[in-house]
């Protein structure tokens, strides 16, 4: 659990007192820790690129396009390389909620301009996010 304002401070260590008490009651060590909360990459966001990868990849394949002299179909790992190159980022690891978010408008600006306007995604990352319960 993280905390952004004092006055919900009281309520998330009473959630943690609770918890903790429960683990002891069964028998279990607890250990409590305090920390300066990190942002960093959350399973939805590595969602939200694998789903983004997968759009543009059905979308140019619906459109009748294949990649390469070899006509290879488009999937989420082409388009995956295709963003790596493009934007110079071996790995999104590293990137906050919102450096994560700025990063995903660039690419989905860039493969708009790509299909003169056509591929638009269907959910922008700070939506899907924020639905996810992240704050941006």
């Amino acid at each position: 659990m993280y905390c952004t304002e004092i006055s919900s401070l009281d309520n998330i260590l009473n959630l943690a007192k609770i918890k903790a008490k429960a683990m002891i009651i069964s028998g279990k060590k607890v250990e409590i820790e305090v920390s300066e909360y990190k942002s960093k990459r959350s399973n939805a966001q590595n969602s939200y690129y694998w789903i983004f990868n997968n759009e543009v990849a059905k979308f140019l394949n619906d459109s009748g396009l294949s990649y390469g002299e070899h006509n290879i179909p488009y999937d989420k790992d082409i388009i995956h390389k295709i963003n790596k190159v493009i934007f110079s980022k071996d790995t999104t690891t590293k990137m906050s909620i919102g450096e994560f978010c700025e990063y995903m408008t660039k690419i989905i600006i860039w493969w708009t301009e790509k299909t003169n306007g056509m591929f638009s995604m269907p959910e922008l990352p700070d939506e899907f996010l924020r639905k996810k319960g992240y704050e941006i």
